[in-house]
């Protein structure tokens, strides 16, 4: 069984832990918050014994189940959200020395149920139950736990065997051999999608998301009518949006790329399935009919990686998972360049060479450094002028994805425009119009126009002011959204809530995506539900910001080369075709 120390948080305790031990990440939850009736349970602290024997029983079961022919050791990274270990004694036992009672509390209980509180009593209890929330199965029956079966406790052997179809959630299981220069299917690094435990950053999965726990990530400005800022001062503040007189445009043609309909881009950071994990790396070509991306993995400089084929339906978007906690021992190197980082002397410090699996886990690391990274940067392409002391350009690559003008962004609202009445759940975004660097201040701000949509009965004529230029993501959202309505007598209408408007970097969430091409992607079943009940959810929510990774700021580069420098082997450059011109 795997065992890692516990002592106080050092190098040498961090660096065993990820060299001796590989986790499992466990990504979906149906956990509950715990009672308050419930307080004479106590719950026990992070990192205690205790935590650690479950996680480590819990982790070596599941490479039982999962990978029966792997080898080395295993640990349950943490428990699924919402679901936590109390201690309790009774007064006969409350004695020094008398042994305490160990239970894992978090399984969904029916409301106002009077019955009392199920929970788990042991690791081979619970394990059915871990193993039913990594697999794609929303339907309790399909558990084969003591309490979602009605049956008796059962054994790990008696658990269900998890379908291995493209669209499982599943741990995370890195690879165990280094892989061969000559596979064309191998990657250095792993990271494994983590629970969000924070509304500002939800997690997909099969099921809805949990309750979050923590606060929401919304935007802490306000909104002013005003000109448009020529000098630092008069810039918006952070995360604000600023409604604005139209500016005069530059005479230069803008050179859009007619990239809005493919879901994944090159020179985009994507995650891309490979068997039961989830790996991060850049996207170098895609091709149409079939759609098929080529991606270079994230690691470091000395663990070179090959470039893997993939479908689309094997890849997912940047901000559709979370990035796993960096090792405290590399914690000072966020932010850093890879190309940068003594990766010898890291190397030297980890000894990798004498055990094959601190190579592997050395380069887990540099791949969530690299992420963190493309995460924190910019940089901008097809420049064409100047206005008021801005150079203004035509696109850019904000964190892992590209966004060209003309196209659709999240955007977070200020406190007065999310006063306005707008209906629940319906998407609100920015079409780019322009992208502006202050000179002066080398401040990121947007400009472009707000929008809203909303239901309209059939019977209201039409409204198309300015909707025929709206980017082909919003149109096909209304057109998806159209015909599941029409037969109830309804449609939707993008709705100008404001024609100009400036919006500053921490504003923008990340692009916009169309309901119908990326919720089969991210939940299939909920896609189905939505079909099936013709009633379209905002899926928008389902993806994380850009930014959210905890990491410094990196701000501007040059060019996406230098973004990714040292995260892909020297030379490999992500094919951005003519339309792209970069510094």
């Amino acid at each position: 069984m795997a065992t890692r120390k516990t002592k106080e948080t050092k190098f040498s305790d961090t660096e065993y832990q990820y060299a001796d031990a590989i986790p499992f990440y466990i990504w979906r939850s149906d956990g509950t918050e715990m009672p308050a009736e419930y307080n004479h349970y106590q719950k026990v602290e992070e990192g205690a014994k205790p935590i650690l024997e479950w996680q480590n029983k819990l982790g070596q079961a599941l490479a039982a189940e999962l990978m029966p022919e792997a080898s080395g050791q295993f640990f349950l990274a943490e428990f699924p959200e919402h679901y936590h270990l109390r201690w309790y004694q009774t007064k006969e036992e409350n004695k020094k020395n008398q042994a305490k009672h160990y239970y894992l509390f978090g399984y969904p209980e029916d409301p106002g149920a009077s019955k009392a509180r199920k929970y788990f009593r042991s690791p081979n209890q619970f394990l059915p139950h871990l193993l039913w929330l990594i697999g794609e199965s929303n339907d309790r029956g399909d558990c084969a736990c003591e309490f979602c079966s009605g049956s008796k406790p059962i054994t790990s052997k008696s658990a269900k065997t998890i379908p291995k179809t493209p669209s499982t959630i599943a741990a995370h299981v890195p690879s165990l051999t280094p892989p061969s220069a000559a596979s064309s299917t191998s990657s250095s690094s792993t990271i494994a999608p983590t629970p969000s435990v924070s509304a500002g950053t939800p997690i997909p999965q099969n099921t809805n998301p949990p309750p979050a726990s923590g606060p929401s990530s919304t935007s802490n400005g306000k909104a002013k009518p005003v000109g448009r800022p020529p000098v630092a001062s008069q810039q918006p503040a952070q995360g604000e949006v600023q409604a604005v007189a139209p500016a005069q445009t530059s005479t230069t043609t803008v050179n859009i790329v007619n990239e809005y309909d493919a879901l994944f881009r090159p020179g985009e950071a994507v995650w891309f399935r490979n068997n039961n994990s989830w790996r991060v790396g850049m996207v170098l070509t895609f091709t149409r009919n079939p759609s098929v991306l080529s991606i270079i993995p994230f690691a470091h400089p000395l663990y070179q990686t090959q470039e893997v084929v993939k479908e689309e339906s094997d890849v997912r978007p940047f901000l559709a998972f979370s990035i796993p906690q960096i090792s405290p021992a590399l914690e000072e190197l966020k932010g850093v360049a890879l190309a940068e980082i003594n990766w010898e002397a890291l190397q030297e410090r980890f000894d990798t060479k004498s055990d094959p699996s601190r190579q592997e886990a050395l380069a887990v690391e540099a791949t969530k450094l690299a992420a963190v990274r493309v995460d924190q940067c910019y940089s901008t392409f097809n420049p064409y002028g100047t206005v008021e002391k801005h150079d203004v350009y035509g696109g850019i690559f904000l964190g892992a994805e590209k966004i060209c003008v003309g196209e659709a962004v999240r955007i977070r609202l200020s406190p007065e425009q999310q006063d306005q009445p707008m209906e629940k759940g319906m998407p609100v975004v920015m079409v780019v119009r322009r992208v502006l660097i202050d000179r002066e201040t080398e401040a990121l701000v947007f400009e472009g126009s707000l929008w809203r949509l909303k239901h309209v009965a059939l019977t209201q004529p039409a409204t198309n002011l300015g909707q025929e230029h709206l980017p082909a993501a919003m149109h096909g959202e209304k057109e998806f959204r159209d015909g599941l309505l029409r037969d109830s007598g309804w449609r939707v209408d993008w709705l100008l809530m404001n024609q100009s408007i400036m919006a500053d970097e921490a504003t923008i969430r990340g692009r916009f995506y169309e309901t119908q091409r990326l919720t089969p992607l991210l939940n299939p079943v909920k896609f189905q539900e939505m079909l099936h009940n013709r009633q379209i959810e905002d899926i928008q929510n389902l993806l994380n910001n850009r930014g959210d990774s905890k990491g410094p700021r990196v701000g501007a580069v040059v060019n996406r080369a230098l973004a990714v420098a040292g995260a892909v082997p020297d030379g490999i450059l992500a094919s951005l075709g003519p339309d792209v011109v970069e510094n």
